[in-house]
């Protein structure tokens, strides 16, 4: 009789405009951080990008907040890449993901950059060496909403709120239909 050997997910974040994953132990990779909350010591391996097929896309509440975990599998397993619910990373990686081939790889590249002192982050998609491009753009919104500009406490602030529930209500649809149904836009 042989073993049956128990896999685990790899769990991955994006942290300032890179894939991170944290390790239990020290590798020749890792760094070491300290967290401000806990004073618990964390090493984490940083990545520029990561691959593999898309097989799900959900969302989970979590001690951070809400947020998307999508699971990313290779000929090594499988990854779950978190990230938050209302993010620039967020907001990219939905409006693309559409134009996805689900039954190829896909290469996702997070990025950061500041402008005016305020950080923009995205989620570059890539399949078969080309960019994926929006589905939702501001030209041809396909159904989804835009931002709204409202008050909140006297001050004017950006509110994606429509926008990101109609995205997770287009991913679910996606995700839940069958490989013989139309797709869902």
């Amino acid at each position: 009789m042989g073993a049956i050997q128990s896999t685990s997910a790899i769990y991955l974040s994006i942290s300032d405009g890179k894939i991170c994953r944290r390790v239990s132990s020290p590798t020749s990779t890792s760094k070491e951080r300290i967290s401000e909350k806990s004073g618990k010591i964390y090493h984490e391996e940083f990545y520029r990008g990561w691959s593999g097929r898309i097989k799900s896309v959900t969302t989970r509440d979590s001690d951070y907040g809400k947020e998307w975990q999508v699971a990313i599998e290779d000929e090594n397993g499988t990854a779950i890449l978190s990230f938050k619910y209302s993010s620039g990373y967020a907001s990219s990686f939905l409006k693309a993901l559409p134009n996805v081939d689900l039954s190829k790889e896909v290469v996702f590249t997070p990025n950061v950059t500041t402008v005016n002192d305020k950080k923009r982050t995205t989620l570059f998609l890539n399949q078969e060496g080309l960019p994926v491009k929006w589905y939702y753009t501001k030209d041809n919104p396909n159904g989804c909403p835009s931002m709204e500009k409202i008050k909140v406490k006297g001050a004017e602030v950006w509110d994606d709120s429509k926008m990101m529930e109609f995205l997770e209500k287009q991913t679910a649809a996606l995700f839940s239909k069958s490989d013989n149904d139309e797709p869902p836009f």
